[in-house]
């Protein structure tokens, strides 16, 4: 009688770990379905453009051209551009991921 209560316990323990195991890996599973339609957009083009023209972009502090310019940023991490021209003062703009078009207008020193 002993033994038939220890097997009966052995074989519930058994199944309520193949119970957990299973609710582990359907969570898993589960948890890692993102529908197509729902993945942000990880790359945006930002149209940057000055008065005056010609003035220098940088981008994370890497000079990347002078405007007006077109780039692809990453939304994913976090971007900033400076517009500088000799002559006048610059400017430090922080790109959020929504602007797609940027006119800077610098001031004369």
């Amino acid at each position: 009688m002993i033994t038939i209560d220890f097997e009966f316990r052995r074989s519930k323990i058994n199944r309520m770990k193949l119970q957990l195991i299973a609710f582990v890996f359907s969570f898993l599973f589960l948890s890692s379905y993102i529908p197509i339609s729902t993945l942000p957009n990880k790359e945006l083009k930002v149209v940057i453009s000055s008065v005056p023209e010609g003035a220098d972009v940088l981008l994370n502090a890497f000079f990347i051209g002078k405007t007006p310019l077109t780039l692809s940023i990453d939304t994913k991490s976090s971007n900033f551009i400076y517009v500088s021209k000799v002559g006048f003062g610059g400017q430090r703009i922080t790109l959020d991921g929504k602007q797609t078009e940027i006119k800077v207008k610098l001031v004369k020193e």
